[in-house]
């Protein structure tokens, strides 16, 4: 059977219906079998120029066939050589062609006709030697592509784009890291542009006009915080872009960092007190089986105290009166039952006690018409007093009082004296007894009223401060991290009251540096972010207390532990094994202080840790120089109560961090590791080590307080002790650049 025959009996098949594996002739036409042209389009995804269609497949070959004499070309394949995105005019490719029968055989002899399309974009350049072979030269930028044709309907095409160098970007203003202060929420952005005149420049996916010289300048929009400033110049051919990502610092003033000595916070905590705190109208507590009394209230921790007050150490001297006609002394005195109110005024506080069956133990004689009658017995008397007390800073920054007024009345006295005669002297005629023993329960309650009872008040304002005097924060030290050792104290600055509401402990504070080693980088200062004085922070409703920390207190210990050289790694040993024959060292340097902002709308949490300016630096084997990463991470921050009996708090840090990464400089053509590889690296290398060293800087803990009889026994003498223990019932609240802690107490005094 002939070659030809075969060829017939298989498109007979065809033709019929039948199923055969051998491959149709190619039909013939324009073009016939070349791929479609594809321009770069503006993105830089489209298919890369240069490509053609594979040959025809040739048919079944049999011991008798063999190619035809005299059969006419049917495809023409071109390819470009080498194969390129985009070409410059200063090296022209080499075009090679190649022509086929239908059946898929070389005709090396065809006769070819070259032509460029468009015409101004260039000419072939025959090449002698081999006929189907030719250079490319390349005479305008732009797209085009060239045609070789064997006969007017059968052609092959190759499409290529011209462009002699791509856009270049130099970016003047912002620098990385830079930190720009300022009124207005802007940040400017300025440099220069190159690569024609159609090069376009866009600011955070805004286009800018650019001018002379293709200088361009323009502002964005800022948050206070890190703010991310992405710049690309484009001349519509060459891809990828030229283009700038970086990092500023936008905040409306900078509070300076002292070279040595203690950093000031003013105005930066703010501790409220509602009036439920001050007096939450329960019941006096009662005592349990081991005498214990436990309140809830200011007013409380008054009622259990006054009731364990001996009222006769409040006297000068216990002898009121001696001599003729009356001796009396007072051999003890016991408070009854107390019951306090207590009210914020528009200055401080008022007070209004009263004390019920106040008890006096009396001794003595009353000399009545020559008869001496015993004064021995107990007059009990219903009094009751009000003291209204300014709040005002004191000396050591505690909160100090000043009695602005003070009134005592005497209700009723009765008593219960030895002798009938002397009781019935006391009910009756005895109004010279009765005057002296109301001036000494008048006494006795004026002198409860203006020493004891604010007393008990500086007691449970004060002592509730101490903690905050001076909070230790210290990490250990870590093969990877040093140790942070910081101080943060406060003291009262103003009191301010709400009449019937409320009162607001408005505190400065000082961070100091233990033994701090030199700082790695210069500050200007701690970024400060202004808040609305009309808005304050978002207070709790229902709720015993509250505490406000201004973000910036927050921002200031984390730029202490940045200039510790917390954010200094080494994260060598940290490297997994898969990455050791391409990465030899890694090392982190943060080159900014973290911050903490306001998540932005739609965060599921309400605050946000930024790190911007994260320099990674990156040696690999036989490379001839380190690679530079310029890496930005945000991540969520979650308040948690670590340790309820400790009240240990914490500003956690989410475990999905967002990473970003950006190649700001490479010793090679390449860098190591791409920037998107490299992100998902960190995430599981260097991130714990950083998450370790911000998080365990934004703990702390304070501890219940004792206030032990070296404390109370100024004011309560026989008392044990008063252990005052802070609770945190519910989230915190974040707004107007204020964190805000709901919180509570529980008192216990013991015996």
């Amino acid at each position: 059977m002939t070659r030809r025959t075969l060829v017939g009996l298989c498109t007979l098949a065809l033709l019929l219906g039948c199923d055969d594996s051998t491959p149709r002739a190619f039909g013939s036409g324009a073009d016939a079998g070349s791929g479609a042209d594809s321009t770069p389009g503006a993105d830089g995804d489209a298919s890369l120029p240069g490509g053609a269609d594979a040959a025809p497949s040739r048919p079944p070959v049999g011991s008798d066939v063999g190619p035809p004499p005299g059969e006419p070309p049917a495809f023409v394949r071109l390819s470009l050589d080498p194969r390129a995105t985009v070409y410059s005019r200063a090296e022209p490719p080499r075009v090679v062609a190649e022509v086929f029968d239908r059946f898929g055989d070389t005709l090396p002899d065809a006769t070819l006709t070259w032509s460029v399309v468009p015409v101004n974009a260039g000419a072939v350049l025959p090449d002698p030697a081999a006929p189907h072979g030719a250079t490319l030269r390349l005479d305008a930028e732009g797209p085009g592509a060239v045609r070789a044709c064997a006969r007017p309907d059968v052609c092959g095409r190759a499409t290529f784009f011209v462009d002699d160098a791509g856009a270049s970007l130099r970016l003047d203003r912002p620098q990385p890291g830079e930190v720009i202060v300022g009124a207005e929420a802007v940040i400017p952005v300025e440099g220069a542009a190159a690569g024609g005149d159609a090069v376009r420049v866009f600011v955070n996916d805004l286009e800018v006009e650019v001018g002379p010289e293709g200088r361009f300048a323009t502002t964005v929009p800022a948050r206070f915080g890190f703010n991310r400033i992405d710049v690309l110049a484009d001349d519509g051919v060459r891809r990828p872009p030229a283009r700038a990502i970086l990092e500023a610092v936008w905040a409306p003033r900078l509070q300076p960092v002292p070279a040595a000595g203690p950093t000031p916070l003013p105005d930066v905590l703010v501790l409220r007190v509602d009036q439920r705190l001050l007096d939450d109208d329960a019941p006096r507590p009662v005592p349990d089986e081991a005498g214990a009394l436990r309140t809830r209230s200011l007013a409380g921790l008054v009622e259990a105290l006054l009731a364990q007050v001996d009222l006769a150490t409040l006297l000068e001297s216990p002898t009121i009166s001696e001599g003729e006609p009356l001796s009396l002394q007072v051999t003890g005195a016991r408070p009854g039952e107390p019951d306090a109110a207590m009210l914020f005024t528009s200055t401080g506080i008022e007070v209004f006690l009263r004390l019920d069956a106040l008890a006096i133990d009396t001794a003595g004689a009353l000399l009545l018409e020559g008869e001496r009658f015993d004064l021995g017995g107990t007059v009990e008397v219903d009094a009751a007093g009000v003291v209204r007390v300014a709040i005002e800073p004191g000396p050591d920054g505690s909160p100090g009082l000043r009695i602005e007024a003070i009134d005592v009345a005497i209700e009723r006295l009765r008593g219960r004296m030895n002798d009938s005669t002397a009781q019935a002297v006391l009910d009756t005629l005895g109004s010279l007894l009765r005057g002296v023993l109301e001036g000494v329960a008048r006494d006795l309650v004026d002198e409860l009223m203006r020493t004891r009872v604010p007393g008990f008040i500086e007691l449970g304002l004060g002592d509730a401060l101490a903690p905050l005097r001076e909070v230790a924060l210290d990490v250990a030290d870590d093969p990877l991290l040093p140790p942070i050792h910081l101080r943060l104290g406060f003291s009262l600055a103003t009191p301010e009251t709400a009449p019937r509401a409320h009162l607001d402990l408005r505190l400065n504070g000082t961070l100091e540096s233990v033994n701090p080693p030199p700082p790695p980088f210069e500050s200007r200062g701690v970024p400060v972010a202004e808040s609305d004085p009309e808005l304050g922070p978002p207070w709790p409703v229902q709720v015993e207390a509250a505490a406000a920390v201004r973000l910036f207190t927050v921002n200031a210990l984390l730029h202490a532990i940045w200039q510790q050289g917390a954010l200094r790694i080494d994260a060598t040993s940290l490297l997994p094994e898969n990455l050791r024959n391409l990465i030899s060292s890694a090392r982190v340097d943060a080159r900014a202080a973290p911050l903490v902002v306001a998540a932005p709308p739609g965060s599921p949490t309400a605050l946000e840790l930024q790190l911007g300016e994260l320099e990674l630096e990156v040696t690999g084997p036989n490379r001839p120089g380190p690679d530079v990463y310029a890496l930005s991470i945000r991540a969520g921050l979650v308040f948690e109560l670590v340790d309820a009996e400790r009240l240990t708090v914490r500003l956690d840090i989410v475990d999905d961090p967002d990473i970003r990464a950006v190649v700001r400089s490479s010793a090679s053509a390449a860098p190591v590791l791409s920037p998107e590889a490299l992100a998902q690296v960190l995430e599981g290398l260097a991130w714990p080590k950083v998450r370790e060293a911000v998080g365990n800087g934004l703990e702390t803990s304070l501890d219940p307080f004792t206030l032990d009889a070296s404390t109370l026994g100024a004011i309560v003498p026989d008392v044990g002790s008063a252990r005052v223990r802070v609770t945190v019932p519910s989230p915190p609240r974040v707004g107007n650049d204020w964190i805000v802690i709901s919180a509570g107490i529980e008192v216990e005094v013991t015996p």
